[in-house]
């Protein structure tokens, strides 16, 4: 150690680190392959081609595509938080928009958000690769990357431009800095840097589901008598090939009753059950009620219209509502700190949001609630309109609080009293409110 050295560290010992060492182990036990946590090895997650062909069944993918569905309809806006900044980021706002709406050369914003949202319920997470890009209009380019290509360095130190990520190429590794990939997870946990799908906590009752509903195909298609006949001590190998004969020659696919005599002590067994019991579909009915409880949705989003009525289909939906609207805000929360924090540095200032629509009877409600807050004149109209995602009245007329009972006409192409126009408006004479 040279002086110099030492002077800068006995000058830096009495002062706090603006990044301090920890003393914790982020993943303290072992996991990954050979139960091994990797230290400067990226670490792989397993299982991926055998989930990718779970997710491809049909209550999977049924349970995924509500959510995924549910989540690419939604309208989103850039805007800034505070309204008084609205027009000094109106333009970058206009950027961020333009380049999330064509995020790279092959995708929209939908399909971009489609394949996130479905790594997040089958992969545990959605990835997208983050490129910053020399067009001024658009600035980044985001690619979205299959999550079970990606893994991870479990020592990562916490700084934006050290490796945190690497993809497998071919047998290679590519590595990737925290700031260069958009790791989406789902239920993030201590004892792993990996999330938790949902497709992942059902995997035991899928299988049983595929295997019951598989063996039920197979009985419905090749379909018999659950029966064994009996034809007594005096019935030899000649008597019995006799009777085979006549049995698939006579009486099968006949829908006859079979009738035979001669034989002393002829009985009939029952093998088994002879009615929907066979095909184990109140089995079957549990293990879709166990998918939809994992990927927190209604049965009845999965076809299960058994003990449900009004009451209980309103909740059931208001809880795949919640599901929606969870996993979305995880996406907001990551584009705000990728983009508008790590790309433009606008973190606080501008945000990313979703617009969240709810059922008739909650529209209704929120209607309602708006009404009062206008009338004790709590709010103004532009707040209320920004909540819909609508743009603000024309000439401020939207940021005036309401007079209860107030019902005179206003001309909106005129500024509001006390306020000064936006831009100049020549008088209409032929409108019939102008004041002369």
């Amino acid at each position: 150690m040279g002086l110099r050295q030492w002077v800068i560290d006995w000058l830096e010992a009495g002062r706090t680190k603006n990044e301090p060492d920890r003393q914790t182990e982020s993943f303290p036990f072992p996991f990954g392959i050979m139960m091994s946590k990797g230290n400067n090895q990226p670490v792989p997650k397993r299982t991926a081609a055998n989930l990718r062909l779970l997710s491809e069944s049909p209550i999977p993918r049924r349970a995924i595509n509500v959510i995924k569905n549910g989540i690419t309809k939604l309208n989103w806006s850039v805007a800034a938080i505070d309204e008084n900044d609205s027009d000094k980021y109106k333009e970058v706002c206009k950027i961020i928009e333009r380049s999330l709406l064509k995020p790279n050369p092959a995708d929209s914003f939908r399909t971009w958000l489609e394949q996130i949202v479905e790594d997040m319920l089958v992969c545990s997470a959605g990835s997208s690769e983050i490129l910053k890009a020399g067009d001024p209009q658009r600035p980044f380019r985001m690619y979205p990357t299959d999550s079970f290509s990606i893994d991870l360095y479990p020592d990562w130190d916490g700084k934006p431009d050290s490796y945190r990520y690497a993809q497998r190429v071919n047998g290679k590794h590519v590595s990737l800095k925290a700031s260069e990939m958009m790791y989406i997870r789902m239920n993030p946990r201590t004892n792993t840097p990996f999330g938790l799908a949902p497709l992942e906590t059902v995997w035991e009752s899928v299988n049983n589901f595929i295997e019951s509903h598989r063996a039920a195909g197979k009985q419905a298609k090749n379909t018999f008598l659950k029966k064994l006949i009996n034809l007594g001590k005096g019935a030899d190998k000649e008597a019995v090939k006799a009777f085979i004969s006549y049995w698939t020659s006579e009486v099968m696919g006949q829908g006859k009753m079979p009738v035979i005599g001669g034989f002393e002590g002829t009985s009939v067994l029952d093998l088994g059950a002879t009615d929907d019991k066979a095909l184990f579909i109140e089995w079957q009915r549990f293990l879709i009620e166990i998918v939809a409880i994992a990927f927190d949705i209604s049965p009845k989003k999965l076809g299960q219209t058994k003990d449900v009525n009004r009451s209980t289909a309103d909740s059931e939906d208001d809880d795949t509502d919640d599901t929606i609207q969870s996993i979305a805000e995880n996406i907001v929360e990551h584009i705000n700190n990728h983009i508008i924090d790590g790309i433009f540095h606008l973190g606080g200032a501008v945000e990313f949001k979703f617009h969240y629509e709810t059922s008739l009877k909650h529209q209704k409600l929120k209607a309602d609630i708006d009404a009062i807050y206008l009338d004790r004149r709590v709010v103004t109209p532009d707040e209320v309109r920004d909540g819909k995602a609508m743009k603000e009245l024309p000439n401020k007329h939207g940021e005036v609080l309401l007079m209860p009972g107030k019902t005179a006409v206003i001309n909106i192409n005129e500024p509001a009293e006390g306020k000064p126009p936006d831009d100049p408006v020549e008088p209409n004479i032929d409108e019939p409110n102008t004041d002369e």
